[in-house]
């Protein structure tokens, strides 16, 4: 049997997302589970072949108004404290700092990112990222660098754009695996982002898909591959 390879959903996405699809393609077990909809997160046993902790609306600095991602922070933990391998995309990786016990907050000057971006890799993070990537980001809160992690690329609006944590756990603000309808979908539902400081225009974002996406879905294909490994049956 195939190990379980669990993704936390946050929203209703208007496609399975490029990552999801890659994987499964791969011949991964992926298994969804949507706790924002009432979904119980299954009891981990340590032969899974990884969990994502994908984005959404909510925010980790109002936890009563989304309860259930206390119960999936256990949950990475959790898997952290078994060895499963770990990914957290923009909530998700808000998530997974707050977990190590960083601040997760709104921008200072309370800019926001809606568009493609550049992405500085640190020196560590070179083994991870090319020497220079644009990714298109969407979110109102950042944060710290948990202590202890290694910190792996910078941005010019949320200075921290990913890190690692104890060869486990990959956490990246941005979003590699927004297809085109999922990002038409973003310009209808979070339209009142547009136009708020640091966010670029449905031009901009438009001319940035074109002519970046293919480059950042190669990276997020080779970095899922080399991250969660083939998949293999549990023992």
């Amino acid at each position: 049997m195939k190990r379980p390879l669990i993704v936390i959903e946050h929203w209703h996405v208007a496609e399975p997302d490029f990552g999801r699809r890659h994987l499964a393609a791969r011949g991964h077990d992926v298994r969804v589970v949507e706790p924002w909809r009432g979904e119980a997160l299954p009891e981990l046993t340590g032969e899974e072949a990884g969990v994502m902790l994908m984005g959404g609306p909510q925010l980790v600095t109002h936890l009563d108004d989304a309860p259930y991602l206390r119960d999936e922070m256990r949950f990475a933990e959790r898997a952290m404290e078994l060895g499963v391998r770990l990914v957290g995309v923009c909530l998700g990786s808000q998530m997974i700092a707050h977990m190590l016990g960083a601040r997760v907050d709104f921008h200072p000057q309370d800019h926001s990112t809606f568009g493609f971006y550049d992405l500085h890799p640190t020196d560590a993070g070179r083994a991870v990222f090319p020497e220079l990537m644009k990714v298109l980001a969407g979110n109102t809160q950042g944060w710290d660098m948990p202590s202890g992690a290694t910190p792996l690329a910078h941005g010019d609006v949320f200075p921290n754009q990913a890190f690692e944590a104890e060869d486990l756990a990959i956490a990246l603000q941005f979003h590699p695996e927004v297809t085109r309808p999922i990002l038409d979908q973003w310009q209808d539902e979070f339209a009142a982002m547009i136009g708020k400081p640091g966010t670029q225009t449905i031009a901009e974002q438009d001319a940035g898909f074109a002519a970046h996406d293919t480059a950042l879905k190669a990276w997020f294909a080779d970095f899922l591959d080399g991250w969660f490994g083939p998949p293999r049956d549990s023992a």
